[in-house]
């Protein structure tokens, strides 16, 4: 797990020397360090020469092991977790384009047909298909404190949530105004989070860049809205005055925590930097998928089909 930092500097809980690092290190802006292991961005398109390609610049064309472009196409079919209307299915492919627009996947048919939707699109993209797809539900929730504050309920779903369990079809969105339970999206640990302090819609843009000056290679540059920026003082703020674990915020992607890191001072400036070990494909595929903003209903790939040329 990587280290919140900043000045006013905040550390992560899951290392025991992270106060003395803290310490050692210094920022002047306010930054935020997430992991990059993130549901969704995993995926990369490192040649056989171990250059990234990034589909963003160079469009969808994939290689074959002879080095010809991969040819035919593929199709993909998305089955909806929930039942859906007509327009949240229709919103739904219109995000799915825009994504598929800064994906770079040129050519490519996202309809509706009936309850799912399909996409297709030229060679053998099945990956990037998969994820155009991925929810990129961003949440900023505080995690809460000991048992003695965690209601009884809420206590017990704790206890018997499984963290290894696949999340059955037809389970409802997380809701962002309840509290929750959520794991580690590396491992069994479990949290029990408050509300959402912080969505993605409290973020004005999402860029991905190299970051060469400071060694973190791929990151994605967050924006927050000037209410955003608000937000996240004040969150920072308020959580920095807790023992822990009630002073760590729980990023939540898609159902996953992907960072829970704690915080010792409130963190102003309205920037956030998520990095990590992204290559620049899946630096630039996460950034689109935020900018683009949150799919309406949570999707499965049900089917993958392709048909070369």
């Amino acid at each position: 797990m990587r280290l919140l930092r900043t000045i006013p500097r905040a550390t992560s809980s899951a290392s025991a020397n992270a106060t003395a690092t803290a310490n050692a290190l210094t920022a002047v802006a306010a930054v935020l360090v997430l992991s990059a292991a993130l549901t969704g961005c995993s995926g990369s398109s490192s040649s056989s020469d171990g250059k990234d390609r990034s589909p963003l610049l160079s469009g969808p064309t994939r290689t074959t092991a002879s080095g010809t472009p991969a040819s035919g196409r593929t199709t993909v079919t998305y089955t909806p977790r929930s039942a859906p209307g007509a327009e949240t299915l229709r919103r739904t492919v219109d995000l799915l384009r825009t994504r598929a627009d800064a994906f770079g996947l040129e050519g490519a048919r996202i309809e509706v047909h009936g309850a799912t939707i399909t996409a297709e699109a030229p060679g053998d993209s099945g990956e990037r298909l998969r994820q155009l797809a991925v929810t990129a539900e961003l949440g900023f929730r505080p995690v809460l404190g000991g048992d003695s504050s965690v209601p009884p309920e809420l206590q017990r779903q704790f206890t018997a949530f499984d963290c290894m369990a696949p999340v059955p079809a037809g389970a409802p969105a997380l809701s962002p105004t309840s509290p929750t339970v959520a794991c580690d999206r590396t491992g069994p640990t479990k949290y029990v989070l408050g509300p959402v302090a912080l969505s993605g819609r409290d973020v004005t843009s999402a860029k991905a860049s190299l970051d060469a000056q400071t060694g973190n290679g791929w990151t994605i540059n967050l924006v927050l809205t000037s209410a955003g920026g608000r937000k996240f003082a004040e969150l920072t703020g308020r959580l920095s005055q807790q023992s822990a674990p009630a002073n760590q915020i729980g990023i939540v992607l898609d159902r996953q925590v992907i960072s829970a890191p704690s915080v010792s001072q409130s963190i102003t400036g309205g920037a956030v930097q998520i990095s990590g070990n992204f290559t620049r494909t899946s630096a630039q595929d996460l950034a689109a998928q935020i900018s683009s903003g949150a799919l309406p209903v949570e999707l499965t790939v049900s089917d993958v089909t392709h048909i070369p040329s």
